[in-house]
């Protein structure tokens, strides 16, 4: 029986349908014949798109590209078994030929040697330390894994997170030598955090918060808070209390922000401000259908059209919210979030890293003085 580029193909399709709900088994794969195999077939994908770019046609999806490229990458990869043949050398079973394959199409379509892990639901959070260090951590586990490299090399790392930035979020983005920083939201949420240059090596700290519905009666179920504070909190919610959910890094706060925000009543307007979109309220449609969602741009490569957090508060005011909702107060747009709670938007909400009530009033009378020089303390 021989087994065709059609079939091999199919099978691949049909592992992905399944991997929608499982996240696929890791192989060990040799990292050189990826980036061999994937800078040739990306050569021939780009001769396909210049022959493209002078016929009148359509521009086609990323999806539709991706597919489309599929039978190049497969072309490429028979090219090599074939080599492997002539030189009377063993060649890949079925299974490390499609590993490859995907791996291949994921570096050049999807979130390459990072899926494996993005889609695995017991992931929390990845941490790169440049291409060979890389940690995950998961629920329910007091210590993060060492895991297999995710690209080749420290440059390949780079310009992955450099193709990401430029294609996939909500603002075309850069992270090179000039823009060594980036945060960013992945799809299907994950949010990243890249920084270069300043560091020895690239790295990376990605979070995999698996949105689901977060209610305030999981909280109990989280250890969070307890019959009578959920009472009270829902009360507060209703009542249009202004909320600021202060703790350190990683306590939960976007969690209870989110579930707080479950507790609106359903016909209210909410303008939600992020660096990079967290809490993806507006994915509940049914929920909550009048949401807008405000994210962050940077700079472009002139300098120029950057959007900050206090640009977009201020902005949001002129939008007739019922409530104003900061995933992260960290700056100068504390002034204007006040403000908000402040002049007809009660039961707006933020989040603030703080380690007491105290320390909260501490922290927002800084923040507003950075927007206002002369503010009394």
């Amino acid at each position: 029986m021989t087994w065709t580029e059609t079939d091999r193909t199919s099978s691949a399709i049909q592992h992905d349908v399944h991997t929608e709900t499982q996240a696929p088994i890791a192989r060990p794969i040799d990292l050189d014949l990826v980036a061999r195999i994937r800078e040739e077939a990306a050569s021939e994908i780009s001769d396909v798109r210049r022959a493209d770019a002078g016929l009148d046609t359509e521009e086609i999806s990323p999806e539709d590209e991706a597919a489309r490229s599929e039978p190049i990458i497969w072309k490429q990869l028979d090219a090599y078994a074939r080599e492997r043949t002539a030189a009377a050398e063993p060649v890949l079973d079925l299974e490390d030929e499609e590993a490859l394959f995907r791996r291949v199409r994921a570096d050049l379509f999807g979130l390459g040697g990072f899926e494996d892990h993005l889609f695995d639901p017991t992931v929390e959070n990845i941490f790169v330390i440049g291409c060979d260090r890389v940690f995950v951590s998961r629920s329910g586990q007091p210590e993060p894994d060492r895991v297999p490299p995710v690209a080749e090399s420290d440059e390949a790392l780079v310009e992955l997170v450099n193709r990401w930035a430029s294609r996939l979020g909500r603002t075309e983005r850069r992270f090179d030598v000039s823009n060594p920083r980036v945060d960013m939201r992945l799809p299907g949420g994950f949010r990243l955090h890249a920084i270069m240059a300043v560091t020895s090596r690239p790295t990376i700290t990605i979070r995999c918060p698996h949105h689901r519905k977060v209610e305030l009666v999981d909280q109990i179920r989280f250890g969070t808070i307890d019959g009578p504070m959920l009472a009270f909190l829902k009360a507060a919610v209703r009542a249009r209390c202004n909320i600021i959910v202060a703790g350190g890094t990683g306590t939960g706060k976007t969690t209870l922000l989110r579930a707080l925000l479950f507790e609106v009543p359903a016909h209210e307007r909410i303008i939600t401000i992020e660096d990079t979109l967290e809490l993806s309220i507006a994915a509940f449609e049914d929920e909550h259908p009048n949401v807008v969602e405000m994210e962050t741009r940077q700079a472009n490569v002139e300098g120029v059209g950057e959007l900050s957090m206090m640009d977009l508060t201020r902005e949001c005011l002129r939008m007739s919210p019922d409530r104003v909702v900061l995933g992260e107060v960290r700056g100068a747009e504390a002034l204007y979030m006040m403000k908000a709670m402040s002049q007809g938007n009660d039961g707006s909400m933020c989040t603030v890293h703080a380690d007491s009530a105290r320390g909260v009033a501490d922290r927002i009378r800084g923040y507003c003085a950075e927007g206002l020089n002369e503010i009394p303390m």
